[in-house]
This record gives structure tokens, sequence and C-alpha cells, in this order.
């Protein structure tokens, strides 16, 4: 069995994991962007002593690294890297990516986070060659999913994460035994970072079809931050999980304008004959 000398780029750990475990392949190096060190980052350093670490800020310092490992490694695989790299660093080493999106449609920083808010059924994790462009080129494997609508953006993360395995064989038969890619896909739709909009809801309309919906997607798509959010008075109000919905025998309010009250680690919404009782998790002052 021919072994591969690889390096990796980013600071997706999961994808680091596979390839220190998968005997097929032997990591040289790993390289952390400086925009996204993180706790992880450093637990990965630690438990893996043997790569050379480094961090990086921009092309040119993945430049300089990447020629260091010119013909001692056959690629680098980059998984979670916010460095869009230039056709100068391409010239240097081949590079694949872990993208856990679909690329045609689902391009850019937190698919899996869209993925959610936009209520998809399914998504796709791929493994494509890197060129300038954004999460586009030749797509060397990809697993496609099912999305069921409970999950929340970890849950669709980790279960698309789970295939990185599958993607590493689609990697070594590509380098090893020549295998072509499966298909190509340039120029898709790119989608935008998330923005405090995308998120934020209005109590004010809380008797307005489908709010609830919308409001529990936009939780469940921010479940590795702080869910979703209303504006009360001068704080974002953080919400991130329903504990009770109740029609009540009375009917509340004033003019059916929304009553919300704070009591310990719960806030209360109250307009007309309905109360939501969300868990809270932060109050943040609107600077």
């Amino acid at each position: 069995m021919k072994k591969i000398n690889i390096g990796f780029l980013g600071y997706g750990t999961r994808a680091l994991d596979a390839l220190m475990e998968d005997e097929r392949f032997e990591v040289k190096a790993f390289f952390a962007p400086l925009s996204r060190l993180c706790e992880d980052v450093y637990d990965a350093k630690k438990k893996y002593p043997g790569p050379e670490f480094g961090i990086v800020k921009d092309n040119d310092d993945v430049r300089k690294a990447f020629e260091r490992y010119k013909g001692k490694v056959e690629c680098f695989l980059m998984n979670a890297c916010p460095i869009i790299l230039n056709q100068q660093v391409l010239d240097v080493m081949p590079v694949y990516n872990i993208h856990p999106g679909n690329l045609t449609d689902n391009r850019g920083h937190q698919p899996h986070l869209w993925t959610v808010l936009l209520a998809e059924k399914e998504s796709e994790i791929v493994l494509h060659e890197v060129n300038p462009g954004i999460d586009e080129g030749k797509i060397i494997a990809k697993k496609v999913m099912s999305i069921d609508d409970s999950m929340d953006s970890l849950q669709v993360l980790n279960l698309l994460e789970d295939e990185i395995p599958y993607l590493l064989d689609g990697l070594y038969d590509h380098i090893v035994n020549g295998i072509p890619p499966v298909e190509a896909v340039f120029g898709g739709e790119y989608r935008r970072v998330m923005v405090y909009q995308d998120y934020e809801f209005s109590p004010e309309n809380m008797d307005s079809p489908g709010f609830l919906e919308d409001v529990l997607r936009k939780i469940r798509a921010r479940a590795m931050h702080h869910g979703a959010y209303f504006i009360y008075r001068d704080e974002r109000i953080y919400v991130d999980r329903l504990l009770d919905d109740e029609r009540l025998t009375e009917t509340g309010g004033l003019n059916g304008e929304v009553e919300i009250e704070f009591h310990g680690t719960v806030v209360m919404l109250r307009k007309n004959d309905r109360l939501l009782v969300f868990r809270l998790n932060k109050r943040e002052q609107i600077r």
C-alpha cells in the first residue's frame, strides 16, 4: 500500500483527525489560519506533536509554507480555511478542500447554517480541487445526506463530517489510482456570511402564520452560537430553546401588543391568548 505524504491547512480539526487516523496518509504539516485560532486548533497541536505546526495570515504566508514542503508532500488538504488561495499559491502545491455543502448553490462560509435556515431536505459534503474561485472546481468525491427538519446546524455539520473518511477514500483513489473527478462545478451560487438580521425575529408577529416555525429554524441555525434574538429596548435578547407554547383562557395584552417578561433564565412573550416561553441564552447591549 502506497502511503501519501500530505499537509493540512485550516481549523476544521475533524478532517485532521480523520487524516491522522488513516494509515494511508502521513501528515507532515498542520497550518492554521490566524483569523480562526481557537481551542480546537491548540488541542490538535498538543494531540498531534508529529506534524510541523504553523500559523498563516494570508496568501503570502501560505505560499512560503507550501514552498518549504514542495517535494516533501504530494498535496495539502484544506478544511475550514477563510483564506481564498490565489494562483501563486496553487502553482506551488495541489490543494483539495472539504466543503459541507452543495457547490452548485451553497458555496461560501457557514453552509450548514444556511441548510438549516432555508429548511433544505438534503445537503452534501464535497472534496474538490481548489482553484482561485470560492468553493468551485473538479469534485473528487461527495456524499449526499438527508437532513431532518428537527436537526440544528451542529447536528448537520456532524452528520456531514462523519463522511470525511469516505472523502479520503476518494482522494486516495484519485492520487494513487488516477480515478478521475466525478463532476465539475464552476460558478455556483455563493451564500454570504450570515448577519444579525438573518436570525432576528419580531415578537409583534407572534400571531402570524408560520411565526414559530421561522423562529425555531433560526434557533437551530444558530445552535453553535447564541440562538435567535429579538430587540427589547436597547438589548438583543437571545433565545435558544422553546420551553412552552400555551393558549390561555384569558386574553392579555393592551390593544394586541406583546407583553415581555423576564424570570430567571426564561423570557415570556404574550400576545392576546398566546404565551410563548423561551430559554434565555444571553442579553446583549446594543452599542
